[in-house]
């Protein structure tokens, strides 16, 4: 008898045991697999920052006459998308130079200074999207630049200071497209013509005599150039976003 009921004892300890096991297997959370991103790619970096090239400003200077010359500032900035639909675009371009020469002629060494114009310009913008779809975005971006660029030469033996002012605001409509189908969601490029409504003043002034030429001008217009090559040196960004 005794026997008999410690292996009866034995089989339920067992069963209590097998059955204890079961319900902690049941309860354990099954380790998850990396979730894949979903929605489009617009979507997947909604809070992120995005760092790129915003394209060329055009800004103006005064050649020594106080007419129009051009000084072209690559911009380089930042876009924040704050939901699915706004963002906000902020970016700088700035331009140095300075080149000289030198002629050696007859045991005679002669060198000469020629001064380049800089440019600094500021750009802002609020890009909106209208709609997308798994790697593209259609969007409408309004936007202002502004900029500032000066140069001092030598005249006849006098200096003459060379400025100019441009102030730009108008918007863009175009396409952001994701390298999502290269599994490369995080870069874009965009693309887009516009339309835009510029003022630009430019003023020549002899640092001796003090005297001054000046112009100024009213634009309104598309922001693509003459050149057919135009449109794409002139109005495509290429956006690298950084993933959290």
């Amino acid at each position: 008898m005794k026997l008999h009921h410690l292996a009866a004892l034995g089989a339920a300890l067992v069963a209590a045991t097998t059955s204890m096991t079961s319900q902690a297997q049941e309860a354990a959370p099954a380790s998850a697999a990396p979730a894949a991103p979903t929605g489009t790619n617009h979507s997947q970096f909604v809070g992120d920052f995005a760092i790129g090239f915003l394209g060329t400003t055009g800004l103006s200077i005064a050649d020594e006459t106080g007419g129009f010359e051009a000084v072209n500032a690559p911009v380089i900035g930042a876009r924040y998308w704050l939901d699915d639909f706004m963002g906000i675009d902020a970016g700088l371009g700035f331009i140095l130079a300075s080149q000289s020469s030198k002629v050696e002629a007859g045991g005679t060494t002669t060198e000469t200074e020629d001064p380049q114009p800089a440019g600094l310009v500021l750009h802002g913008g609020l890009p909106l999207a209208l709609a997308d779809s798994q790697y593209f975005v259609f969007e409408i971006v309004p936007e202002l630049n502004v900029g500032l660029a000066g140069n001092t030469v030598d005249v006849g033996g006098t200096d003459v200071s060379l400025s100019g002012f441009h102030f730009d605001i108008g918007a863009r409509a175009g396409a952001e497209v994701h390298f999502g189908f290269i599994d490369l969601p995080q870069l874009s490029l965009q693309a887009g013509i516009g339309v835009a409504l510029a003022y630009d003043r430019v003023s020549a002034t002899n640092e001796e005599t003090n005297d001054s030429a000046s112009a100024s001008r009213l634009a309104f217009g598309t922001n693509v150039g003459g050149d057919p090559w135009d449109v794409f040196t002139g109005s495509i960004a290429a956006l690298y976003y950084f993933d959290r």
